[in-house]
């Protein structure tokens, strides 16, 4: 199964990037009205366009680097894309890790406490045991899991898709009808893109099964059009109630209290439970995978199990502590900064000099085929 082109191709890079993307902000449905929607009916659609061919263009060139060089931790990456400026995203990207991850432990509690009334600090310890426990399993585990995770979301979005549509198509159509065409979608849409892409360079580990240059750019094109589609049933369903449902503060809540059942709004609670704490452990993966290569390096052996666990949870917890201490809500003023450092150490040098590192050097299977 791990060696089929399915798994290599498909499975393994879409359920990684969308565990990972699909976060509190995402799954609230927030991040989708404020970049997609908020642009009208056909205006979300030109923002769903140039978020998927965004994240084609990044997840393409980012994996084709990384399978060309065999570079599979984000220090490895940035050696061969910035050479010696390689710490720049290094301390871009500790920003961003305390950002994700106290989001997820803060978040992630408050969202199963507030729904099911019951302490939110026990939603975060849960979040804090499947941290531990995927991350000392190790990357395989972490991965099927991420798989899981990501049927169980379709399944929802199926059932989701199907009740709404059955009820408010005339509504959708209208909607479509009666407001004018935007193209505010472009500005929009390349801000989501860049925003979400600035963690790609921690989950290159989704990579490592792929082995040729077709193989890549297929599982890059998977990976952004399927993450796009939960965007996309959000837009949709949202367009029921547009503008209306622009001034609600969880517009994925609010479709669902009012467009489906009590039992569909408990499961996908549940489910986006999930996928917070799987984007706590997709970002540590990526940083046990950057320490691991550390500790070989210098050990000449790979870091152990409980090490792999004990250096996520720690983190966490720290993460925890600072979600608690209103540091993170200092931390979140300087999201711009963090947005523009994405801009100036990842996505500029990957569109330039990586594009030419990835077309310049001769690829020893391409010629043997």
């Amino acid at each position: 199964m791990q060696e089929s082109f399915l798994y290599r191709v498909i499975l393994m890079p879409t359920a990684v990037f969308l565990s990972v993307l699909f976060g509190a902000s995402y799954g609230s449905g927030r991040e989708v009205m404020e970049f997609v929607s908020s642009n009208g009916p056909s205006g979300g659609l030109v923002a769903l366009l140039v978020l998927i061919t965004t994240h084609v263009v990044v997840l393409g060139l980012s994996f084709e680097l990384t399978r060309l060089y065999k570079v599979y931790d984000y220090v490895s990456f940035f050696k061969v894309l910035l050479k010696k400026g390689w710490f720049a995203y290094e301390i871009v990207i500790i920003v961003g890790l305390v950002i994700a991850l106290s989001i997820t432990a803060t978040v992630g509690g408050t969202i199963v406490g507030d729904k099911f009334d019951f302490d939110a600090r026990l939603g975060t310890a849960a979040i804090f045991i499947l941290v531990v426990l995927l991350t000392y399993f190790g990357r395989e585990i972490v991965a099927k899991s991420m798989m899981l995770s990501v049927v169980a979301l379709f399944v929802v979005l199926a059932v989701l898709i199907w009740q709404i549509f059955q009820s408010e198509t005339a509504a959708i159509a209208a909607s479509f009808r009666e407001h004018p065409h935007e193209w505010s979608g472009l500005s929009t849409g390349l801000m989501y893109a860049i925003g979400g892409s600035g963690y790609l360079p921690l989950l290159l580990y989704c990579a490592m099964g792929l082995r040729t240059r077709a193989e890549v750019w297929t599982a890059a094109l998977a990976a952004a059009t399927i993450a796009a589609i939960p965007a996309l049933i959000f837009h949709l369903a949202f367009m029921a109630n547009f503008p209306a449902i622009v001034e609600e503060e969880i517009p994925a809540y609010w479709m669902l209290e009012n467009l489906s059942s009590p039992m569909m709004l408990n499961f996908y609670v549940l489910v986006m439970f999930v996928l917070v704490a799987q984007t706590g452990v997709g970002v540590l993966q990526g940083l046990i995978e950057r320490v691991d290569n550390w500790y070989q390096a210098r050990r000449g052996q790979p870091m152990p199990a409980l090490g792999h666990s004990g250096l996520a949870g720690g983190v966490f917890l720290v993460c925890t502590a600072f979600g608690t201490m209103g540091i993170t809500a200092l931390i979140l003023r300087g999201y711009t900064v963090m947005f523009g450092g994405f801009i100036v150490v990842f996505i500029i040098p990957l569109i330039t000099h990586g594009a030419y590192l990835v077309y310049s050097k001769v690829d020893s299977k391409q010629e043997q085929n």
